[in-house]
């Protein structure tokens, strides 16, 4: 992660009004010291509590209902499954925040339920936004491990895949724009950056393109933008139009 005096700017004023309390867990006390840095700086966001086991974040989770979970990915695969599994239960959002590749642990940790991956390596600003953006309930995958990510956790070809793929041109111009930018790893805000419009303009044709292709969440569609692509039928990204 970038040095903690870079500056961030307050994204409050994009709707992010409620406050967002963040649990930190990680066996790094450098690590953590330079989280809390750059959390407790920006207004809507609160440091609830630091944990440096995953048996001590799971005591402060239960006992302080934090809305998200920050926890560095350190090899701990099976414990942090664990930990995931618990946390997500008591509706806890999870976030990871490691230096490794879409190795199976990472794979398996994501599908017991966390919210996103981050890698160290992220801006403060972007640590922000997606600390943010899990709180708010979508899912962030760093964009460095996107494609493979996405390859492992798809199950591979079920019948009717063709017939599958082909649904992809149920969706307007505007909501496959979209749909290539989650399929990127990137959350609501950036993407209304990207296309220059507003953030509910996103959620909403997310939300369409959802119902349009009988998926479930942004795991789903950026899974189904995968195999689009893998099956030669892949697509640009649309300039944004109105």
């Amino acid at each position: 992660m970038d040095g903690p005096d870079a500056a961030v700017p307050d994204s409050t004023a994009s709707g992010d009004v409620a406050s967002v309390r963040v649990l930190i867990c990680d066996d790094h006390e450098v690590l953590r010291h330079g989280l809390r840095t750059v959390l407790r700086r920006i207004p809507g966001l609160s440091v609830v509590a630091e944990a440096d086991s995953v048996g001590e974040a799971l005591s402060m989770a239960t006992e302080l209902r934090p809305d998200v979970t920050l926890v560095g990915l350190d090899g701990q695969g099976p414990v942090l499954q664990d930990l995931v599994r618990e946390l997500t239960g008591q509706g806890n959002r999870v976030m990871l925040l490691g230096e490794a590749g879409a190795g199976s642990d990472l794979v398996e940790i994501l599908r017991a339920g966390a919210r996103g991956y981050v890698h160290t390596t992220a801006s403060p600003q972007r640590l922000v936004e997606c600390v943010r953006a899990v709180a708010r309930g979508e899912t962030v995958l760093d964009a460095s491990v996107t494609g493979e990510l996405l390859h492992r956790l798809d199950d591979g070809p079920r019948p009717g895949d063709d017939e599958h793929r082909a649904t992809h041109g149920l969706l307007t111009a505007r909501q496959q724009a979209v749909a290539e930018l989650v399929a990127e790893g990137l959350t609501n805000a950036e993407i209304a950056a990207r296309l220059q419009v507003s953030r509910a303009t996103v959620k909403g044709h997310i939300t369409v393109a959802l119902r349009r292709l009988s998926l479930r969440d942004r795991t789903q569609l950026a899974i189904h933008v995968h195999r689009s692509t893998r099956g030669g039928n892949g697509h640009g990204v649309w300039p944004a139009e109105g």
